[in-house]
C-alpha cells in the first residue's frame, strides 16, 4: 500500500511489543517512572494490555483488563473505572468517569477529528459487543446503562455526496440516568434527555426528551413525567430495602458466605475475608457504630454524621441520601456493587 502522509495507527504494536507482556507491577512502573503517566494507587494492568497516550492519568484502583487497548492523545480514568477483557478504546480524548465500567469485547473507535472525544460518566456501564463511534463527540452521562451489541455512531457516509447521498457528522449526547437495555442503534446528531428509556431493538434518530419511554424503528415516545416512571411510597421503599437485602444474603450464601445474626446487626464471613453490617431502618437513630462496620441507612445521614463516621472508621451506603463512604471493607463493596442490580449506583463521598 503507497505511503500516506499521516500514518493511521489502530494498534500500537510499538507499545504492545514493548509493555504489553509485562507483569501489572512492573507495567504500572515503567508507565511512572518512563512515560510520565499519573498512575494511582492499586491500579491493575491485565496481560497483553497496553495504555498508549500523550498525557495520562489512572485513578486509584483502575483495572485495564487482559488484552485490553486504550489509546489517546488525552487519557483520563477516574477511581475505581475499569475496561474488560479484550476491549478496544481509542479515541484523541477519553475521559470515563468514577466507578465507571467498559464490558469486554466494547469497541470504541473509528476516524478521528481534531474534536473527537468520547466522555463517560460516573458509574456509567458500557456492556459487552457494544460499538461506539467517536468521530464527533460523545458524551455519556452519569449512571447510564448502555446494554450489549449497543451501535452509537457520529458519522454516516459511504456513497458519493456529489451524487446526492448523504454524509452526516454530528455529535451524540446521552444524558444521565438513561437506560439502554438491548441492541439501541442511535444516529448521528441525535440526544437522549437524563432519565430517559430506550426500548430494546429500537432506533433513536434526533431528540428524545427527558423523562420518557421511546420505543420503536424509529424510537417514539409512548410515556412521559409525570405518571412515568411512579416512585415507591415510604412503605414501598422499605419492602423494596427488605427485598434486596433477602436476595443479598441469599446471593452470597450460595457464594460460601455464611451470616450471623438476623437483626439489624449482622456478621458476614466469606473467602476473602468478613464483615459486619448495621442495618438502619427509616426514622431509627444512628447510635454508635464499631469501626470497621458497614452501615446500610434508609434514612439520609447528614453532613456531620457522615464526618464522624469517616473519622469513626465507618463504611456507609446511604439510599435515601444517595451516597456512599470514599472507601469501603469487602463487606461494603459486594453490597454495593449488589445494589446495583437494582439500578442503585451510589456517588463515593
Amino acid at each position: 500500500m503507497a505511503q500516506r502522509l499521516i500514518s493511521e495507527k489502530r494498534i500500537p504494536w510499538g507499545h504492545l511489543i514493548a509493555f504489553g507482556w509485562m507483569p501489572s507491577f512492573l507495567k504500572g512502573f515503567i508507565y511512572r517512572t518512563f512515560l510520565g503517566y499519573r498512575v494511582g494507587r492499586g491500579v491493575k494492568f491485565g496481560p497483553g494490555s497496553v495504555v498508549s497516550g500523550e498525557d495520562v492519568q489512572l485513578g486509584d484502583f483502575v483495572e485495564i483488563g487482559a488484552l485490553a487497548v486504550v489509546q489517546g492523545r488525552i487519557i483520563r480514568m477516574g477511581a475505581h473505572s475499569s475496561i474488560g477483557t479484550m476491549s478496544y478504546v481509542s479515541c484523541r480524548v477519553i475521559e470515563i468517569g468514577e466507578d465507571a465500567r467498559i464490558r469486554e469485547q466494547v469497541y470504541v473507535g473509528g476516524p478521528q477529528l481534531p474534536e473527537s472525544r468520547f466522555v463517560l460518566g460516573a458509574r456509567t456501564i458500557v456492556l459487552q459487543m457494544a460499538y461506539i463511534n467517536p468521530t464527533k463527540p460523545v458524551i455519556i452521562g452519569d449512571d447510564t446503562g448502555i446494554g450489549g451489541h449497543t451501535l452509537i455512531f457520529t458519522h454516516g457516509a459511504w456513497l458519493n455526496a456529489f451524487d446526492g447521498y448523504p454524509a452526516d457528522y454530528k455529535p451524540v449526547t446521552i444524558g444521565s440516568s438513561v437506560w439502554f437495555p438491548w441492541r439501541v442503534f442511535v444516529m448521528p446528531g441525535s440526544t437522549v434527555g437524563n432519565g430517559s428509556v430506550i426500548g430494546a431493538n429500537s432506533l433513536v434518530s434526533g431528540d428524545i426528551p427527558a423523562g420518557s419511554l421511546a420505543v420503536g424503528s424509529p424510537a417514539k415516545v409512548i410515556k412521559s413525567g409525570p405518571d412515568w416512571p411512579r416512585k415507591p411510597d415510604a412503605a414501598g421503599r422499605a419492602a423494596l430495602t427488605e427485598t434486596i437485602v433477602s436476595e443479598f444474603d441469599r446471593f452470597v450464601a450460595d457464594n460460601g458466605v455464611s451470616r450471623t445474626g438476623d437483626g439489624p446487626s449482622r456478621t458476614y464471613r466469606g473467602p476473602n475475608g468478613s464483615g459486619h453490617l448495621f442495618w438502619r431502618r427509616a426514622g431509627q437513630p444512628l447510635g454508635a457504630i464499631v469501626r470497621g462496620t458497614t452501615l446500610l441507612t434508609e434514612e439520609p445521614l447528614t453532613d456531620s454524621e457522615r464526618r464522624e463516621l469517616t473519622k469513626g472508621g465507618v463504611f456507609w451506603l446511604d439510599l435515601a441520601g444517595r451516597t456512599r463512604s470514599r472507601e469501603g471493607a469487602v463487606l461494603t463493596e459486594e453490597l454495593a456493587v449488589f445494589l446495583g442490580r437494582y439500578g442503585v449506583r451510589l456517588p463515593r463521598a
